[in-house]
This record gives C-alpha cells, sequence and structure tokens, in this order.
C-alpha cells in the first residue's frame, strides 16, 4: 500500500469478508475474501476484536448498497462512481449501472490482478490516482457530462480537511451537474464517546482524521446540496443482526448512538 489511508481499505475490507463467513451476514460481500492476502491479514488482526464497530462498518456498505440499488432499479443505465473505491465489489455484485472506481494506483493495480474488470457483471472502469500530486478534476474530465450521476464517499471524508471537502465537492459540482452523494459522516461526540479505542488503531497506522464537528453534513449543506435521507448506521446494524430490542433501545432512547454516526444521500441539481 502506497499510504496509511490506503492500507484502512484494508480494515474496511476485513469487515467485509469476516460478515460474508458468518451465517446471517449484514452485506454479504462474497468477493471480499479474494483480496485478502498477508497485508490485509496483518492489518485485520489489529482491529477483528472491534466486534460492534466491526459489524457497523458491514451495515453502513450495506445500506449504501440498497440505496444505490433503489436507483439503479429505476435506471440501470446509470453512471455510479466510486471515489476512494478500496476494495469496493459493487460492481460485480449489484444489478444494474455503469461503473468507475477511483483510487491510489496500489490498489487499482491490486484490484486489476484479483478481480479483473472482465468479470464484473455490469460495465465497469477504473482510474488509478496519486491524490497527494495529480488533479481529480483532470482525472475525471474525460467523464464531464449532464447525466445523472450517483457518486459514493464511503470512508472517505472524515481524512479530509474542511478546505478539501469543499474542494471535493466543487470537482464533484463541475464534473458532474447533476449527481446524487451517498456518503457516511460521523460526528465528532460520537467518535470521543464510542469509536475512541477503534481510531487509535488507525492513528496508530498513520491515519487521522481531520476537523471532526458535530454537524458534518453542513458542508453539502453550504454548497447548495438537499439532503435526501440520513440512515443510522449503529441502527440499522441492530436491525439488520435481528437484534430488535437494542435496536428500538437504540432508535428510541439512545439519539447520540442513532444519529452520531450515519449514512447520508444528498442530491445536487
Amino acid at each position: 500500500m502506497a499510504n496509511a489511508v490506503s492500507r484502512t481499505a484494508y480494515y474496511t475490507l476485513g469487515c467485509r469478508a469476516e460478515d460474508a463467513r458468518k451465517p446471517r451476514p449484514l452485506c454479504g460481500d462474497t468477493f471480499a475474501s479474494r483480496f485478502m492476502n498477508d497485508e490485509a491479514r496483518q492489518v485485520w488482526e489489529r482491529f477483528k476484536s472491534f466486534t460492534q464497530p466491526n459489524a457497523s462498518n458491514a451495515a453502513r456498505h450495506q445500506i449504501i448498497d440498497t440505496l444505490v440499488q433503489e436507483e439503479l432499479a429505476r435506471d440501470p443505465q446509470a453512471r455510479v462512481v466510486v471515489i476512494g473505491a478500496g476494495f469496493d465489489t459493487r460492481a460485480y455484485r449489484l444489478r444494474g449501472g455503469r461503473w468507475l472506481e477511483v483510487d491510489d494506483a496500489s490498489i487499482i493495480t491490486q484490484k486489476d490482478a484479483t478481480l479483473p474488470v472482465k468479470e464484473a457483471k455490469n460495465p465497469l472502469e477504473r482510474i488509478a490516482i496519486d491524490f497527494a500530486t495529480e488533479s481529480l478534476a483532470d482525472r475525471l474530465a474525460p467523464y464531464r457530462d449532464s447525466r445523472r450521476t450517483h457518486v459514493i464517499l464511503e470512508g472517505v471524508l472524515m481524512y479530509l480537511t474542511h478546505a478539501q471537502r469543499r474542494d471535493l465537492l466543487a470537482v464533484l459540482r463541475d464534473v458532474f451537474p447533476q449527481h446524487v452523494v451517498y456518503c457516511d459522516l460521523m460526528k465528532a461526540a460520537f467518535l470521543n464517546a464510542f469509536s475512541r479505542d477503534l481510531y487509535a488503531v488507525l492513528s496508530d497506522m498513520g491515519a487521522f482524521f481531520h476537523d471532526m464537528t458535530d454537524t458534518p453534513e453542513s458542508v453539502f449543506l453550504e454548497a447548495g446540496y438537499t439532503p435526501v435521507s440520513a440512515t443510522s448506521v449503529p441502527q440499522r446494524s441492530a436491525e439488520l443482526a435481528g437484534q430488535r430490542v437494542p435496536a428500538f433501545i437504540i432508535r428510541r432512547l439512545l439519539r447520540p448512538v442513532r444519529d452520531g454516526y450515519r449514512i447520508w444521500k444528498f442530491e445536487r441539481a
């Protein structure tokens, strides 16, 4: 892996690979295990004891799966762009979509070798980029048009500063004037109360969160986006696992848990 943030892709990969082995998987990413090489297993060893956060990680993936699949059911030819794609396999699992994956060259090279584009059941392209030295706007420029585009930003925004988030949204508005964003947003209070131990391991790997706030959605609202939905990751994780009482408690009594980490869908038209 080229950098610490890229290595976190192995953590989220491990969550989905572990989830797929369960009798009742939350996400069911059966392709994830193909990427579990020695480095991935070493990273996963550091995280596998975080049972609830790992389940929530699989649940967040499932929430986005469901939201995107609903859109693809209406328009099977819709374009889906996954920025910071990591080991995302949605182009192989979901029904429909014309897919574009963007990430660091080290990840793209590994994906091409382990899960080739030709095996995808939907049209798929991959773009390798050095986020530190190359322009995302330039790399996406050949795809500029006014078609309604679906953009997935999963596990990405917390690693960016406020300025970088604003710049990223500006690029998306320029290249894809009509688009929908699917992203996970965590409040600073949730991080401090419920995710400190997990974040300590991420930090030890050199992957740091930036400019955490209790109104992470504000960067979208200020940029003119309309919120379409906001789904609680902890609540959905409990529901998918069949934990009805915990899900009820989360929904009614533990608002800081329920609303502290959510999958948002924003529309920009």
